[in-house]
């Protein structure tokens, strides 16, 4: 494959606790980590001659991917599903996009499979997603120590895979020698890592995580327990209100990065912590439709 554009990592101390650092996802290009996953699959696009690629999205890997497929001269169709918020499908069509309404996600899913001629640039689909993701271990490395513990949302687990990878394969090189243990953390309405006798409903605040079924489930247990870690689920009403707060704090991040920040509010202090700020509020704030 290609060499590809990395990102910078932006590392923020939280102002309640010296033993957190807030990974700033939230200020790549479109806003969220899924930037990194897209600048990987977008070069592996383009070094194979593809002239369009395509992708299902809640919103967040949608915008990345067209965003990225834009700078590299590529067409883009979006498919998506009803719940895409109107400001994440208004930003995908700013790029130029093609965006695909569909009944439900797996609709949007079979049609990017029937789409012979584009790229598949799925953030589950396609591991080299997964790889650029995980160029945030050496990122955020090359800035700080890696903590002990990190916090983040788990829906699909391209983010906590990726990040694993990328710690994994800085270990076997000897540039770590430890790794941190990972807490995935889901909405207790859509629970489907933390709780898969009861995963709920799906219906969460928390949209970039509404994923009732992980094609990586197995994948996320193996490295969460591999790490040493776990995952918990937060109820709605804790969602808002770390949402609310992390606002408050100076972290204008959206409702699914609220997750980590409620999870993190709920663990003893001491270890240190990384929270992955994983999307912008900038495209949805608190009391915002």
């Amino acid at each position: 494959m290609t060499a590809f554009p990395t990102f910078d990592a932006t590392l923020l101390p939280h102002p309640h606790r010296r033993d957190t650092t807030v990974v700033a996802e939230f200020a790549l290009p479109t806003g969220s980590f899924k930037d990194r996953g897209a600048a990987a699959v977008v070069a592996d696009a383009v070094a194979r001659g593809a002239r369009r690629v395509s992708l299902d999205s809640s919103g967040n890997a949608g915008l990345a991917v067209a965003a990225a497929a834009r700078r590299a001269g590529l067409d883009a169709v979006v498919r998506v599903g009803p719940g895409i918020s109107p400001a994440k499908e208004a930003l995908i069509a700013a790029t130029g996009a093609r965006v695909e309404k569909f009944p439900d996600r797996a609709a949007a899913v079979r049609a990017c499979a029937g789409d012979a001629d584009a790229y598949d640039a799925s953030h589950v689909r396609n591991p080299l997603f997964r790889r650029g993701i995980s160029t945030l271990a050496r990122a955020w490395a090359a800035k700080a120590a890696i903590p002990d513990r990190i916090v983040l949302p788990v829906g699909n687990g391209s983010l906590l895979l990726g990040l694993w990878e990328g710690f994994a394969a800085m270990r076997r090189d000897g540039a770590l020698d430890r790794l941190p243990r990972l807490v995935g953390v889901q909405a207790d309405r859509c629970a489907p890592i933390a709780r898969p006798s009861d995963p709920g409903d799906g219906r969460t605040i928390a949209d970039g995580c509404a994923v009732l079924d992980p094609a990586l489930a197995p994948a996320i247990l193996a490295a969460i327990a591999e790490s040493g870690g776990e995952v918990l689920a937060i109820s709605e009403e804790a969602i808002d209100a770390a949402w609310r707060r992390a606002w408050q704090d100076g972290f204008p991040v959206e409702p699914t990065s609220a997750l980590a920040f409620a999870a993190w509010a709920a663990l003893t202090a001491g270890p240190t912590t990384g929270v992955i700020a994983t999307g912008s509020g900038l495209k949805r704030a608190p009391g915002a439709a």
